[in-house]
């Protein structure tokens, strides 16, 4: 005769799945969370080094501005700094120079503003050049200066 054999099952393994599923689940949200959490930093982070760039350009352009009409006419130069301490200009897109009375308007691709300040300082004229603009509720510049002088 054969001997009887139990079946004798151990404790039960439905709620230890329960537990690997539920596991699971929490560290693939966690996952996609940090995931998307780090594609928007990135995006974010491009944006604003292309809007930089962008402000850094337009500083170059009306450095580039200044020059030009300082070698065009030392004395029509000087006169845009001639009062003290200092004179701010507002420099638009089309390169039309407006003195500043408050502070200049969005007057660059609905963006940015760029301002111009003219100091004069014997024997040089320092040139500061603020491209400012905002991304939400928080405003940036980008800043460049140089000076002149009468080399002609």
């Amino acid at each position: 005769m054969m001997p009887l054999m139990h079946n004798v099952s151990g404790p039960s393994d439905h709620g230890q799945t329960i537990v690997e599923i539920i596991v699971v689940v929490g560290v693939a949200v966690i996952l996609v969370t940090a995931l998307v959490a780090s594609s928007t930093i990135a995006l974010k982070s491009g944006q604003f080094g292309k809007m930089k760039s962008t402000a850094v350009q337009y500083a170059q352009e009306a450095l580039e501005m200044t020059r030009n009409m300082r070698d065009k006419s030392w004395d029509d130069f000087y006169t845009y700094g001639d009062s003290l301490p200092s004179e701010n200009w507002c420099l638009d897109k089309q390169g039309t120079w407006t003195p500043q009375v408050i502070s200049c308007l969005v007057n660059i691709d609905s963006i940015y503003t760029r301002t111009v300040t003219f100091a004069w300082q014997d024997p040089q004229m320092k040139v500061d050049v603020v491209v400012s603009w905002a991304d939400g509720a928080k405003a940036y510049n980008a800043t460049l200066s140089t000076y002149f002088t009468q080399w002609r």
